[in-house]
This record gives structure tokens, sequence and C-alpha cells, in this order.
């Protein structure tokens, strides 16, 4: 069965709300008062005198219980929680730096229709798809653009940091989440915990802390979810894991461990290939947008009836076909709060191609380097949807 996010206390919305309520904002700006985390008092973050949320980019929880038992993340587990939708990293990682659901911070996928300027972009590299042209090469400001909303470490009244890979720590993406936190770059996995403890240690004021980890998604992505390498890289990672544990002891930090969203598994034969569907790829009005476990259709004018027969005929046995109004009203994207980001509803096309278990979906543009991915994500599976929460007070 499909696993709709459960905005009203079990995702990673809730889980933001609930570090917001017990870290306190700052002056001048307001929590978006989203409901809280039932599995994360307020209380218990009020209690600590450093929060870190650690967030293993891929980890869901259907693979940590099979395969990670014996780690330290599970010896710590309290629960599982939702991802948002679609479960994917730019879309949840986006909520994790601002609090806010999907319809609300409007980054809705990997790939995103821009009306400003008339071309798909992959909004976390902020290029262009197909060509990569840098974003803000033509035209396009990074600070405007991310502008609303208030990130989270800007709201929050008390300090923050962020650890984050070398790579994109100075992104144009990062540097607009991440607001006023104090960066630590990190290359190799020993790194990333020593950038931890030294985040931990950088200040004797209470603190809020981020840290980022990408290698469980990039092993899971071109190995699959089953392989030994993501298996060696979660073992390795839970090392680093015990050994911070203990450097953190008696420091009065909360850790918490959670994901982006998980993973599953899609075979070569599964991947649909638009361009082998010529009559379907003719009445899109824009390539195809969003993630390849999820991706939004704009459909030429006029032409919507004999969309949705064409698909029912061609893919339905691989697709579910809803229209993106009905998604939002079915609440996929959150709850209707009266806050939507102005670019959310231009950014989900007119109907979701909502991907059966295992399937994909993919067009190409040119310049594309044509791969495939073992392991995906951004679809509604419960291994892709369920991701753990982890709780340790030091």
């Amino acid at each position: 069965m499909p696993v709709r996010p459960d905005y009203g206390g079990c995702s990673l919305v809730n889980l933001m709300a609930s570090i917001e309520a017990g870290m306190c904002t700052r002056n001048g700006h307001r929590a978006p008062g989203h409901p809280l985390l039932a599995l994360l008092p307020p209380a218990q973050v009020s209690a600590a005198r450093r929060v870190l949320l650690m967030v293993v980019d891929g980890l869901g929880d259907d693979y940590l219980c099979a395969h990670g038992r014996d780690t330290a993340f599970a010896a710590h587990r309290v629960g599982r929680i939702n991802s948002v939708f679609p479960s994917t990293t730019a879309t949840a990682i986006t909520t994790f730096l601002t609090g806010c659901a999907p319809r609300e911070h409007g980054l809705t996928g990997w790939n995103i229709w821009l009306d400003e300027i008339r071309a798909v972009a992959t909004i976390l590299p902020f290029r262009t798809r197909g060509d990569r042209r840098f974003l803000r090469e033509i035209g396009v400001n990074p600070l405007h653009f991310f502008e609303q909303p208030v990130p989270f470490a800007s709201r929050l009244g008390t300090s923050a940091s962020t650890v984050s890979p070398r790579w994109i720590i100075d992104s144009d993406y990062n540097l607009a989440h991440n607001g006023p936190a104090m960066r630590f770059p990190y290359q190799t996995r020993d790194q990333f915990f020593e950038q931890v403890v030294r985040a931990v240690e950088a200040t004797h004021e209470r603190q809020f802390i981020y840290a980022y980890y990408p290698e469980i998604d990039a092993n899971s992505h071109d190995h699959g979810t089953h392989s030994l390498e993501v298996a060696s890289e979660l073992w390795r990672l839970d090392q680093g894991f015990r050994r911070m544990l203990e450097r953190l002891s008696g420091s009065g930090t909360l850790v918490l461990v959670t994901a982006d969203h998980g993973f599953i598994d899609s075979p070569e034969p599964q991947g649909i290939e638009i361009e082998r569907h010529p009559g379907i790829a003719a009445m899109l009005a824009h390539p195809l947008c969003g993630e390849r476990r999820l991706s939004y259709a704009y459909v030429k004018p006029g032409m919507a009836d004999a969309f949705e027969r064409a698909v029912a005929s061609e893919l339905g046995y691989a697709l579910d076909l809803l229209p993106s109004g009905q998604a939002v009203a079915d609440g996929w994207f959150g709850v209707p709060r009266g806050t939507d980001h102005p670019a959310f509803h231009r950014r989900i096309g007119d109907y979701l191609l909502m991907m059966r278990p295992g399937w994909t979906i993919k067009d190409w543009l040119p310049g594309e380097n044509r791969h495939r991915l073992v392991g995906v994500h951004g679809g509604t599976t419960p291994a892709e949807m369920w991701v753990p929460l982890v709780v340790r007070e030091c």
C-alpha cells in the first residue's frame, strides 16, 4: 500500500517542529506552527544544552531494521517517521533546513520547471538540466530565489552550525538555506565525525547542529540496496558513530539521527523511457520534472483527455496517474495553511506519474549522461517513505 506522509504528527515536518519548539525562535520570527512529533516531546529538546540533528541520506527504516540490527543506530532507535513527498533529497533536505512542508518551501523534486527561465533546473546544484548552466549565470539570483521561507537556522533563538561535505557546503543552495549557521566542511567519513565534535565544542552557548552525510545514498544509487557496498558503508558509519557518542558523553548533547528517505531497487527492465512512447511524449509541453519514481507531467493545452487515455493504455501497468490538483487536495505535499510557496502549484505540473513498486520513468535531454540508477527513491513504498528516528542523550 502507498504510504502518504502524516503531516499531523509523524513526519520530518513534525520532527523539525518539535526541535524548533524546544529551542524557541528568535525575536521577530515565528515558527511555521506545524504539529509536534509524537516521538520527540519539545521538553526533551529544551533540556539539552546542544541539539545535534544527523541526517544520513538514504538510510531507510526498512533497511536499518533488516541490515543494521547490530548497529548503535538500531540500539537507540525510538521508532520510525514519514519522509515528505516526494521522498527525495531535494524536497526532504529543504524541509530539514526550513522546517516547512513541500507545498510551503516549493522545492518539489530534483528537477523543477522554472517559469523564470522557461527551462527545467536541477535545483540543488542550481543548474539547468541538460546543458548544466549555472542559474546565477543566466540571471537567477539565489538569495532572491530562495528567500521564502526563512531558513530554520535564522529563526532559532540559539546559535547554529552545519556540517556538510566540502564540495557542497558553499553551494548557492546551502548558503541560502543555512542562514547564519557556522560552517564545518569535511571530505572523509572520519573528518565528518571530527567536524561534528568540533561544532559541538565551538561555543559554550546553547546551539543547534545540522550534520549531513551522503554516502549511503550514493552507494545505494550505484550498487543497489542489497549490495556489499551499502552494508560496508553502514558498518563503517556505525563505528564512527559509536566513537562520536563516547566523545560527546557528558556534553549535554541530544543526538538525533534520521534520514531524508529510504530506497528500493529498480530492475533495468522496469525502467521506462518516455521516448519509446512518442505519442505520449508529443503531448508534453515541457520535459518531465521531479524524479524517476515520481514525475510531473505538463500537458499541452486541450490534450488532457487524450493524455489520460494514452497513459492508461500504454503505461497503466507501471504507474498511477493523478491530477496534480487532486494530489494537493489529498494532502500529499502538506496540509493547507495559507502559507504555500507562490510557485508551488506551477512546479507540480498537470499530472503526477506515481510509479508502482520497482518502476521508474525517465526522459533525456541533449547533454545529459544516460546513466542507470540501481537504487531509487521518490516513490511511496514503505521502504522509501519510512525513515528511522534515533535518539541518544549524551
